[in-house]
């Protein structure tokens, strides 16, 4: 499987916001802190506490208002979205 690039992330962040009506976005793990990572992120403003969705690795996917009675349809589009950001990073090492 070959890396995302972020214009792909961006689109899947952007599809799923517009569909489930929540904020996405993807961090990275700086030490004990989680950081935005580039542009990655969709939706609107909830102003909901930040929820951690999925983590793998430094990276990591957090939502406001994250519809988590649907979490196993996304689990496999969000699991990819990290997955090319790990390829993405090993490619630059």
């Amino acid at each position: 499987m070959r890396g995302m690039s972020g214009s792909e992330i961006l689109k899947l962040l952007e599809e799923i916001a517009k569909e489930y009506d929540c904020k996405i976005w993807i961090s990275e793990r700086i030490g004990k802190r989680w950081s935005c990572y580039g542009n990655l992120k969709a939706g609107e403003e909830q102003f909901l506490p930040a929820e951690l969705v999925l983590e793998s690795g430094r990276f990591g996917i957090f939502a406001e208002n994250f519809p988590w009675n649907r979490k196993e349809e996304l689990l496999p589009i969000l699991s990819r979205i990290l997955e090319g950001l790990h390829e993405e990073g090993d490619r630059k090492a």
